[in-house]
């Protein structure tokens, strides 16, 4: 008889090949790529002034990158960005008490803070403003379609996009942006009036880890029908309202300030453009509605940002999932907004009490003592592979380990406890320093709202036992305490140890271990604790050094600048499915290198048989800067690129009005009238 061959050596010897092909793949850009050392000094503001009544002032900025940066937040599965759905903004609100530091909130539509950012913008806006460094916040509102690759750590700036590696360019693009931002509200400074206040708003999110949560001492999964899934979120809306004083000496509304937790998540992804997600419609209607419902000098700006969003995500309806949900979530929360936002007009003061308290810590260099079992070195769980619910992908996200809730059940004795190693002991080539390990933690007050900024993404019950022991450290009254996430920097989530046990995505993502949440809690009552007794603390160093692991996305090109022509003519696309209604237009353009996005480019204009005119909806005018009018690169060519411009939600045709599409430009371009 023939001897049967043995295939398990070659079988052995494929898996082997491959666990190496990974792991080349995984290493190749912290053994390959170029290092940026960045050296950002920390040079003094501008003294401050001595005021006798509050001051305030308010901006918005453009910061949509060029097309093809990479995205940040849907790891592998994100896809570079081919142009804008929604720009992108920096809304910084400037603060200064009589005798107290001058502060600048900022709400960004990125992914998250970065150390990166907030260094160098603390550096620009010294020479121009009198904001210190501790008096600096970056709030970001989560979206997952901004970019990535500005980050402060190799891991996430490797891992947290489908392409590797720290943008130079794009971290300083971005750093102007905002510091013009800060600027811009530093320099329109008024007399001011405040007012606080939340408001409950339900069914718009639920809790995507319904069973991590319900492990939590007095929570319970009491049903299968969404119900509980509806319940197990932060329902508050917590808002800072800014009046100013115009030429006339009367107070006028000029904008808000609003933190809400939902992650941004509507827009899936493998989806291309640039998009702010819900926050583009919460952000801009709210804007609208003040300037629509109140006699105002001022364009208002309406700034908001995450809260507790870690186990929250938005409550789309299934099949749905996309820019019609994000819209009808986005508009409705806005509508809750603006109505806290009315109310609030009869509260307002023209006392405004401000306190800042900043530390920067190294999680690598921690005491024992100070460390409340938060892990020596972060370790990635094999469950965040496996992504969080509604975000699978097959057949990885069902693969035995990378699933949800499938916790290690033995050898549970390491500081890691119950989490399932991706690549198991390997993950230790990686040096712990290449992990996020310098967090910048931070406790503003204006007046009765205390905001307590972490970079960490906040579950539902973890929030809720940081605003506990905060509260408990501050002096005895009526205070509105809320968590934001994902500020100034990103150093993965922060669940409860009951939620981590689960290993659900949040706790496969819980970098330093079950622990976290216990050091989250002491670090942030020590610094309200020293805020009391103390008063403003600045403890966020510098001058700082980064060394990073680069590769330039920013679009380069020798091309001259295009001549833009009309390349096919407007056609009417149905709705398909999600997909919305919309005429598209083709045109020849430049390179993406000659494209700013930062600027206006795209609107509709309308014939009514008295000539051409700009076209408005509701009194609002229809351009790119809504969520009407989408650029979509196509490819490039020999002269430049193709492109399209996607007009969606158009109204219905009518013989008595005719369309075209305007394109910005040295000469303006329209489109074929339809």
């Amino acid at each position: 008889m023939p001897r049967r061959r043995r295939r398990w050596p070659w079988l052995l010897a494929t898996l082997a090949l491959l666990l190496i092909a990974g792991l080349l793949h995984t290493g190749w850009p912290f053994m390959a790529y170029p290092v940026t050392e960045l050296q950002i000094s920390r040079p003094a503001p501008l003294p401050a002034e001595r005021i006798q009544v509050p001051v305030a002032g308010i901006a918005e900025v453009d910061i949509t990158p060029p097309i093809g940066i990479p995205k940040f937040g849907y790891s592998a599965w994100a896809r570079p960005a081919d142009g804008f759905r929604t720009r992108l903004r920096a809304r910084a609100f400037y603060l200064h008490a009589p005798d107290s530091t001058p502060l600048a909130l900022v709400t960004l539509d990125l992914g998250a803070g970065s150390r990166v950012l907030h260094s160098r913008v603390a550096e620009l806006i010294a020479a121009r403003t009198d904001v210190p460094a501790h008096g600096l916040s970056l709030l970001a509102t989560h979206t997952h379609s901004g970019p990535g690759q500005y980050l402060d750590s190799d891991f996430y700036n490797v891992f947290g996009s489908d392409s590797p590696g720290f943008d130079p360019q794009l971290a300083e693009f971005l750093s102007q942006q905002i510091a013009d931002a800060v600027i811009q509200a530093f320099e329109g400074r008024r007399a001011a009036r405040v007012a606080t206040g939340q408001s409950e708003v339900r069914g718009f999110t639920r809790n995507r880890s319904l069973a991590a949560w319900a492990r939590n001492p007095g929570a319970q999964d009491r049903d299968d029908d969404g119900a509980d899934a509806l319940r197990a979120i932060n329902p508050r809306l917590t808002m800072l309202r800014i009046d100013l004083e115009a030429d006339d000496g009367r107070y006028y509304p000029a904008g808000a300030l609003t933190s809400f937790s939902i992650h941004g998540t509507v827009i899936p992804a493998f989806t291309r453009p640039w998009h702010a997600d819900v926050w583009a419609w919460l952000g801009r209607d709210v804007a609208l509605g003040i300037a629509a419902d109140h006699e105002t000098p001022f364009v208002p700006v309406h700034g908001a940002y995450q809260a507790t969003h870690g186990d929250n995500s938005p409550a789309w309806v299934r099949g749905q999932r996309g820019d019609r949900e994000a819209r009808r979530i986005g508009e409705g929360l806005a509508g809750h907004a603006l109505q806290l936002f009315n109310r609030l007009g009869d509260q307002l003061d023209d006392t405004l009490r401000t306190a800042v308290a900043s530390r920067e810590l190294d999680l690598l260099a921690l005491p024992e003592a100070e460390r409340h079992g938060l892990c020596s070195r972060a370790i990635v769980g094999a469950a965040t592979a496996g992504a969080a619910e509604g975000d699978e992908v097959f057949p990885i996200s069902w693969l035995p380990y990378l699933q949800h809730g499938w916790p290690r059940r033995v050898f549970t004795d390491g500081c890691h406890s119950e989490k399932q190693w991706m690549l198991s002991g390997l993950q230790r080539l990686l040096p712990a320093s290449r992990f996020p390990h310098r967090p910048l933690l931070q406790i503003v007050q204006v007046n009765d709202m205390v905001l307590v900024a972490l970079p960490w993404e906040v579950t539902l019950e973890s929030g809720n036992r940081l605003r506990e022991a905060v509260t408990a450290e501050l002096p005895r009254g009526a205070w509105q305490v809320e968590i934001s996430s994902v500020a100034n920097g990103y150093v993965g989530y922060a669940t409860t140890p009951e939620e981590y046990s689960l290993q659900y995505y949040e706790g496969g993502h819980t970098l330093y271990g079950p622990g976290t949440l216990a050091f989250l809690t002491a670090a942030s009552q020590q610094l309200a604790r020293d805020l009391v007794t103390h008063g403003d603390i600045d403890e966020v160093g510098g001058p700082w050094h980064y060394r990073l692991r680069s590769r330039d996305y920013w679009p380069q090109t020798d091309l001259p600048v295009a001549s833009r022509s009309v390349a096919a003519p407007p056609v009417f696309v149905p709705a398909d499915g999600p997909g919305e209604a919309h005429w598209r237009f083709r045109f020849h353009g430049e390179h993406p290198a000659h494209l700013d996005l930062t600027q206006p480019l795209l609107s509709i204009e309308a014939d009514h048989g008295n000539g051409w005119q700009p076209f408005y909806r509701h009194g609002v005018r229809e351009d790119d800067q809504g969520s009407q009018l989408r650029l979509r690169w196509l490819d490039n060519t020999a002269t430049g690129a193709d492109y399209a411009v996607h007009w969606y939600d158009p109204p219905a045709p009518s013989p008595a009005v005719r369309f075209r599409i305007r394109i910005e430009g040295e000469p303006v371009l329209f489109s074929p009238a339809f």
